[in-house]
């Protein structure tokens, strides 16, 4: 999977961003409580929480870097931070907004 991917490539990340990045910086500090600290995107990729906001930060963080990466991918950055900030609401709602992500990220959207 794309997630995967991005995961067990953290060089990838750095090309891409310039750094690991933290979700706190490029999501927004808010989204990061959620998770109880500021991961960087690699431990936002790698997490293993079962919840909705597990699935919300592996899926939202590659939506993210293949928004940035991809020119055929249905989001644009700015899009995909409005939908992840919009999904923290609820554990329900970022359940749903990962499965959005999970079908964009694995080209079925």
């Amino acid at each position: 999977s794309v997630f995967r991917y991005w995961g067990s490539h953290p060089d990838a990340i750095v090309a891409v961003i310039g750094s690991l990045g933290t979700v706190g910086d490029l999501f927004g500090y808010g989204c990061a409580a959620i998770f109880g600290s500021n991961p960087t995107l690699h431990d936002a990729l790698t997490n293993t929480r079962t919840d909705g906001y597990g699935a919300l930060f592996r899926e939202g963080t590659a939506a993210l870097l293949n928004s940035m990466t991809d020119s055929k991918y249905p989001f644009t950055t700015k899009q995909v931070k409005f939908s992840f900030a919009g999904a923290i609401t609820s554990d329900g709602a970022a359940e749903a907004q990962a499965d959005i992500f999970k079908q964009a990220n694995e080209g079925k959207f």
